[in-house]
């Protein structure tokens, strides 16, 4: 048999399935009720493709290849097809991506992790989880407003979990330490930038800068880095061994400090511009006429910057923090700095310069009645830690410990590999498209078993009922009830530890996305107990 795949001729011996002939040729196609190894089940219909001779369209997990066939497995018509069906199944779609506390945070930190890190004493974890998204977490977290405790759903039941002071005794606890951990680069680039300015946002530009890879060099008027962190705040607010810790991270990221140098008087944008392969301004709140005269255009606004992203009128300079417009909160320096090293990483590469691009987040909405008790039942009753001189002394390690066991965890575990997220937002799929009037209650089925169960993010896709019949689970999954109803259940009304035994696991890997996770909680000593 002959066919063509996106037009990659293709000769085959014997029959398979179009999903099966394009991975042949290195094509993959997208999948979500399809798992190597079992049946397929032919249900989220994502998988569907074109024939061009006959102008049908099937569903490449089960369809099989036909002499002659010209398939498409990307053409508009496929993916508005795969579009509207992502969107339907988000319809329905009940839970979080990300906890309400991430997506509130300005600089997207993994807050419920960090949290279960501490509450479980992994504080190596807590402080890479911290590091992946935070520059200068120790001096951060002391002058944060903190948005994202104004999203912790625990407050709607009591008050909210102090997810600042968490942070915070996290990175301290690392920089007391002899050696603090060190965040590793995702690639070394050898691409060198100049960073004009040494305060917060000198200094998380070029954290940002070295976590990707490039090699900054941050310039300093002054003979010590810091900027406004060495004028504005006295040692109580912020003692010198933090400062002096977080510069110590930076150092060992690479980072190089030139003091005693200043942009004009000592050193010029071009002779900088031959230097590096691009220059961040962050000098602070600068006059008008100072900035004119390094050869830079001003509005009457500020430095005048393109539109589109943080450039300046020179190419290769970047601007941002004060000096593009006078930033009171520390926390919006922090992530304007992360917003101008991601734009001067794209340039630096050449790539369109579009700045950080969120991925597809999917969100639950305000909490329907009853839903908080659903939340709170997975997490500690106690109050609010409260210990007295809490913003000078910061949390002991009883006190974080306790705290934490107040999160209810309301970010979804499956989210980094969760296929209906990662194709929703390969195809642009919206959530509300096809929203109702009003959404099903959120459920959370915990009974003891290798796996938790929340059935309003299921797809019935059915790889949980395959994978247990397969394995030999005595009960396993199932469809229960009728019509727009049915969904995965245990057989027999069987309870979720009779129906997963032996394959927990098996069917967590699975399910495409976070409908079946880990229980975190699981005690197989107390199976069979009352």
């Amino acid at each position: 048999m002959k066919l063509t795949i996106d037009n990659q001729e293709l000769e085959l011996d014997e029959s398979t399935t179009l999903y099966h002939a394009a991975k042949q040729v290195g094509i993959d196609i997208p999948v979500m009720c399809y798992k190597e190894g079992h049946d397929y089940f032919t249900s989220c219909m994502i998988c569907e493709v074109k024939d061009k001779t006959s102008g049908n369209v099937y569903p490449a997990c089960s369809a099989p290849v036909v002499d002659g066939m010209e398939i498409d497995t990307q053409c508009e018509e496929i993916r508005e097809r795969r579009k509207a069906t992502l969107e339907l199944l988000l319809s329905e779609h009940i839970g979080d991506c990300e906890a309400p506390c991430q997506r509130l945070c300005a600089i997207h930190s993994e807050v419920p992790r960090m949290i279960r890190e501490i509450k479980d004493n992994r504080m190596d974890d807590a402080i890479a989880t911290i590091r992946r998204d935070m520059a200068l977490p120790a001096i951060l977290e002391r002058f944060c407003n903190a948005p994202c405790e104004k999203g912790c759903r625990r407050g709607v039941h009591d008050e909210t979990v102090s997810i600042r002071h968490l942070t915070r005794y996290a990175a301290e606890w690392d920089l007391r330490r002899e050696a603090p951990y060190i965040p590793p680069a995702k690639k070394v680039t050898g691409k060198a930038v100049a960073i004009i300015g040494s305060g917060v946002t000198g200094l998380a530009t070029a954290y940002y800068l070295a976590l990707a890879g490039h090699a900054p060099t941050v310039f300093e008027q002054h003979d010590k880095p810091g900027g406004r962190l060495l004028t504005e705040h006295d040692e109580e607010q912020l003692p010198a061994w933090v400062l002096e810790g977080e510069l110590r991270v930076l150092r060992g990221m690479g980072v190089e400090f030139k003091t005693g140098v200043a942009l004009g008087r000592d050193i010029s944008l071009a002779q900088l511009g031959e230097q590096f392969g691009a220059v961040s301004l962050a000098l602070g709140q600068a006059e008008p006429a100072a900035l004119e005269a390094l050869g830079l255009e001003v509005t009457d606004k500020g430095l005048k910057l393109d539109p589109k992203t943080r450039q300046t009128s020179v190419k290769g300079v970047f601007g941002g923090g004060s000096v593009v417009k006078l930033q009171p909160a520390m926390l919006k320096l922090v992530q304007g700095a992360k917003g101008v090293a991601k734009c001067i990483g794209q340039f630096l590469d050449g790539q369109p310069i579009t700045g950080i691009v969120e991925m597809y987040n999917h969100t639950m909405g305000r909490l329907q009645e009853g839903e908080i008790d659903i939340f709170v039942s997975g997490a500690s009753p106690i109050p609010q830690v409260k210990p007295e001189n809490l913003e000078v002394n910061g949390f002991k390690e009883a006190e974080a410990e306790d705290e934490s066991t107040r999160c209810m965890h309301c970010d979804c575990r499956a989210k980094d590999n969760c296929d209906l997220r990662i194709y929703s937002d390969a195809y642009g799929a919206k959530q509300a498209e096809f929203k109702g009037e009003t959404r099903a209650k959120h459920e959370h089925i915990n009974q003891n078993a290798g796996a938790v169960y929340e059935p309003g993010k299921c797809i019935k896709c059915g790889l949980c009922v395959r994978v247990t019949k397969d394995e030999g689970e005595e009960f396993g999954f199932t469809f229960v009830g009728r019509g727009f109803e049915v969904k995965p259940g245990i057989s027999l009304n069987q309870t979720l530890d009779r129906g997963l035994q032996k394959v927990a696991e098996k069917v967590i890997e699975a399910c495409p996305t976070g409908a079946l996770a880990e229980n975190e909680k699981y005690q197989p000593e107390l199976i069979g107990t009352d």
